[in-house]
């Protein structure tokens, strides 16, 4: 009984500080409302037909089932109220540039409650060449000396900064035509704005601000801004010792692949900040590959009563009743 009366002072002690809605906004009433976590940009593989890959998770990551020769897709889903911008890599190269991939790059704008499919690697504003499984040797990353981070995809989401608002000013009250102006004070207006350069009214409008590094825009759409930096020239590195060449590596990357249309256009985009506000990865490879990681991708296996054998070694003989009965087919 002490006990009991001990925990309800204590709930009550708790409930009078507010501790007890520690994960959670309190109403007037001093109830609790329990904050649901704010959806997330995504980025998922899909086939052809907008069918998501199989997916498994494991140590916490997200693997996904390719097979060499099927032709793949990434869906970018933004689930906000606002628009933002996606910087995707495939296997460490940027899938606008297909140079090493960096977030300094620009991306895809995905409008608020929209989504955007990247079917391929961009090579004009209305083609691309087209995501395939292949073998390691002939992914386009081992094609560039660049196979070092072949099976991951990346996607690094970043928030637009939001836009001024533009407040006219109303025009000025007109005065009634049966005031006469007199004849000085129209001459003094005049003075006064050939001594400015140029009345309020008829001013021009300012030229545009310049536009920062951090704009951008793609017709899905991509980014545009400042021009970036050249890219600095990739001599063929040598291989790490540790590594096997490419031609000898298991499993699957991802190539370039056929041409295909793709049309997409330039929008201005300016983020607010220089870091992405959400990196999302996805590691692939084929069945030999995720099996090797322990990772079971058939179902599991039918209970031993269920094969021949083991209808056999379960066989009763004298299962039935006491009476023979006529067979049903």
């Amino acid at each position: 009984m002490r006990r009991s009366l001990l925990a309800a002072s204590l709930l009550a002690a708790l409930a009078s500080s507010g501790l007890h809605c520690a994960y959670a906004d309190q109403n007037a009433n001093g109830c609790c409302i329990y904050r649901r976590p704010a959806p997330a940009p995504r980025v998922e593989v899909v086939d052809e037909g907008s069918r998501r890959l199989s997916t498994f998770s494991q140590g916490g990551r997200t693997y996904v089932l390719g097979e060499l020769g099927q032709r793949y897709q990434l869906h970018i889903v933004n689930p906000t109220g606002s628009r933002i911008e996606a910087v995707v890599s495939v296997d460490g190269l940027d899938a606008v540039d297909g140079k090493p991939a960096s977030t300094d790059k620009r991306g895809y704008v995905v409008p608020a409650y929209g989504d955007v499919t990247i079917d391929g690697w961009r090579t004009s504003f209305d083609t691309v060449a087209a995501f395939r499984f292949s073998s390691v040797g002939e992914s386009y990353a081992a094609r560039t000396d660049h196979d070092r981070n072949v099976g991951v995809i990346g996607a690094a989401f970043f928030r637009e900064r939001p836009r001024p608002r533009v407040v006219v000013a109303p025009p000025p009250p007109m005065m009634p035509e049966s005031t006469p102006t007199p004849t000085a004070d129209r001459h003094a207006e005049s003075d006064d704005a050939r001594g400015s350069g140029a009345s309020a009214a008829s001013a021009p409008a300012a030229s545009p601000p310049a536009r920062s590094s951090a704009e951008s825009g793609v017709r899905g759409a991509v980014s545009k801004g400042a021009p970036a930096p050249p890219a600095p020239s990739y001599a063929p590195r040598a291989r790490e010792a540790s590594r096997a060449p490419a031609d000898e590596r298991p499993g699957i990357g991802t190539e370039f692949g056929e041409t295909e249309a793709s049309s997409v256009s330039e929008t201005r985009f300016v983020r607010d900040s220089s870091r992405p506000f959400l990196v999302a990865e996805l590691r692939y490879d084929d069945r030999d590959g995720l099996t090797s990681r322990g990772i079971r991708i058939d179902p599991p296996a039918p209970p031993p009563e269920a094969t021949e054998n083991g209808l056999r070694d379960t066989a009763d003989p004298f299962p039935g009743s006491r009476f023979a009965e006529p067979p049903t087919h």
